[in-house]
């Protein structure tokens, strides 16, 4: 404290002096220009320092170094994969088999009918043939249109495959509807124990119906609403 004290008491005295104030004022200038540099020197110092220790690295720089990194791994656990030639496989997603929500879905095909092996809906002979008879109790003229069965208690079958339609009844006599597509559509009726429903799918030479207690059993086939005689068919 004292030193301290002794140096203020001699730049007081200087600075009375006025030969002196010149010489301290040119010292006090020297020191705030060297404080000046000496901190702006700091600065730059500091700032050079962040740079370094952040750099900006690109993406390509980044790349390379985590390849470079994946072969020193390949080369020291799986050196076998560098002997041989290395060939790239490009592995493609399987197709879907189902169509999207917006794709057209086509409907299957129906498949051709054959009558070439028609069978017979029942076992029996034929009581009235298909087209103009005459009545045997009325003695008029009337139209069948199809073929009357005389069936006993043989079973009803189906004589091609196809899809039931309709299960009718007037109170007198029951009717099964069976649809082969492609405007075919056969037709039973006076029968009873039905074994299908309207939706079903039937084969052909399935049972269906037995006959009533009359016996005789109708069967019509008709294309596109019009009849046709079935005994064209039947062999």
């Amino acid at each position: 404290m004292q030193i301290w004290r002794n140096i203020s008491d001699k730049l007081r005295q200087a600075w009375y002096r006025r030969d002196k104030q010149i010489l301290l004022i040119w010292i006090v200038a020297g020191f705030s220009l060297l404080a000046g540099i000496g901190l702006g020197i700091y600065r730059g110092l500091t700032f050079q320092e962040e740079a370094v220790v952040a750099p900006q690295v690109s993406l390509a720089d980044l790349e390379g170094v985590v390849q470079d990194r994946v072969q020193a791994v390949i080369s020291d656990l799986y050196p076998w994969v560098l002997e041989g030639p290395v060939q790239l496989v490009t592995v493609e997603p399987p197709a879907s088999v189902l169509p999207q929500p917006e794709e057209f879905r086509p409907e299957p095909e129906p498949e051709p009918l054959s009558f070439e092996h028609l069978i017979w809906p029942v076992q029996g002979e034929i009581a009235t043939p298909f087209g103009w008879h005459r009545h045997p109790v009325y003695g008029d003229w009337r139209f069948n249109a199809g073929v009357e069965f005389s069936a006993g208690d043989t079973a009803v079958r189906t004589v091609l495959p196809g899809e039931v339609v309709a299960v009718n009844s007037n109170g007198l006599e029951t009717e099964l509807v069976i649809d082969h597509g492609s405007g075919w559509v056969s037709i039973y009726r006076s029968i009873k124990g039905i074994q299908v429903a309207p939706g079903d799918r039937v084969k052909q030479n399935q049972n269906i119906a037995l006959p009533e207690g009359t016996g005789l059993v109708f069967f019509g086939l008709t294309h596109n609403g019009e009849p046709v005689n079935p005994q064209a068919f039947l062999h």
